[in-house]
């Protein structure tokens, strides 16, 4: 469920330095040159600073002119100030409207535990995927191209490589009941089939637009056939559906803002014969059926419009607990939703510290209610016990 997500995958924040207002009056021993500068830029750039200046230079102001002013002026002058005002007013209500709307109580939470990845060699790698298995094992991807087997108390029980890792770190895994393991191999473009030793047993896809073939595959869930769904972006962006072996049976979705399109779709699960996918640049959840059809959004009301807000939504899971969880990117932060589209509580905030996430990339929730999280740019594997 999980770029250069974020990559594409998204990295977020910039700012600017302020610049010296121009100055309004020329000093007495300023050169005629620098006059004639200053007189012609604020002619070339009228709503500039110095443009401003140049004017108000040219036309002195006298205090008689300001008291002099009629009556009409100065309703005309108090109407636009109040207007103002009014608006103001409304735009801070709007703001408080919204942050009513999108409260939520926080999630309440046992334990907190963190462990970071063993290193490869000098490096310390990231986590990036994450997914359980049926003992409540925990199955993790990190930027050195590894998977790492834990069992369900934290212990690495083993780990291998990717085929290649080249071009760029895979991204998007799935558990198997017979125990095999499938990896979206995002930057070469396939599915891969792994046996619990790490032997490949199948690939699946190459680069392309048709039936089978991807552009940057990165999420992946399971029905309960084991039907497999794969969302991929890049121009591409749309979920595709092949049997637990590898078969291509349909696709759905496309590229965009609207109904049923996706910009950048990281994170998807299944659940009672439909699939929510996180639609992380869009900042939202789409729901299909299995089958294909488009159904809305998820915290919908009656406009189609939803409720929810989202700052890049990366990955998605369903709960024993018969709730969906969210984490966040771009917040750095852990939702929880009813299937209905409620905001039931939220968890986190960006930072480094206990109860914060960094870019987090991925969530799974194992059979004890433990809420596992990729906080990857803390370098840090995050277990929440609820």
């Amino acid at each position: 469920m999980n770029s250069k997500r974020a990559s594409q995958h998204v990295r977020l924040r910039q700012g600017s330095a302020g610049v010296p207002p121009a100055v309004s009056r020329v000093s007495r021993d300023t050169s005629d040159k620098d006059r004639r500068h200053s007189r012609n830029h604020a002619l070339r750039h009228p709503m500039s600073d110095a443009g401003r200046a140049g004017r108000q230079a040219g036309r002195p102001r006298h205090p008689k002119t300001i008291l002099s002013a009629s009556p009409r002026k100065l309703t005309c002058l108090s109407s636009a100030v109040l207007l103002k005002l009014a608006a103001l007013f409304l735009a801070i209500q709007l703001f408080a409207a919204c942050q009513r709307n999108d409260s939520a109580s926080a999630i309440t939470v046992k334990s907190w535990r963190t462990w970071m990845l063993p290193t490869d060699g000098a490096v310390q790698p990231t986590p990036r995927s994450l997914t359980t298995g049926p003992r409540d094992e925990l199955a993790v991807m990190d930027t050195a191209g590894r998977i790492l087997i834990y069992d369900k108390d934290g212990a690495l029980l083993r780990q291998w490589k990717m085929l290649d890792v080249q071009f760029g770190k895979p991204e998007g895994i799935v558990w198997l009941k017979d125990d095999r393991i499938v990896v979206c191999d995002t930057h070469y473009r396939r599915l891969v089939w792994f046996d619990q030793e790490g032997r490949v047993l199948k690939t699946v896809g190459q680069h392309g637009k048709g039936r089978g073939e991807f552009i940057y595959p990165v999420g992946i869930c399971k029905d309960a056939a084991e039907n497999l769904y794969v969302c991929e972006y890049g121009g591409n962006d749309r979920v595709q559906v092949f049997t637990r072996d590898g078969e291509w049976l349909r696709e759905f979705g496309t590229p965009g803002t609207g109904p049923a399109q996706f910009q950048r779709p990281s994170g998807l699960v299944w659940h009672d014969g439909k699939i929510f996918v996180a639609d992380s640049i869009n900042n939202r959840v789409l729901i299909f059926t299995d089958a294909g059809k488009y159904l809305g959004l998820l915290g919908a009301g009656t406009d189609g419009k939803s409720t929810l807000t989202f700052n890049l939504p990366y990955d998605i899971t369903f709960a024993p607990d018969g709730n969906l969880y969210v984490i966040e990117y771009g917040a750095g932060r852990l939702s929880r939703l009813s299937l209905e589209g409620r905001l039931l509580g939220r968890y986190g905030q960006a930072g480094r510290g206990d109860g914060e996430f960094a870019t987090p990339w991925g969530v799974a929730v194992d059979s004890r209610m433990r809420v596992l999280v990729a906080d990857t740019m803390n370098r840090r594997i995050v277990a929440l016990q609820l």
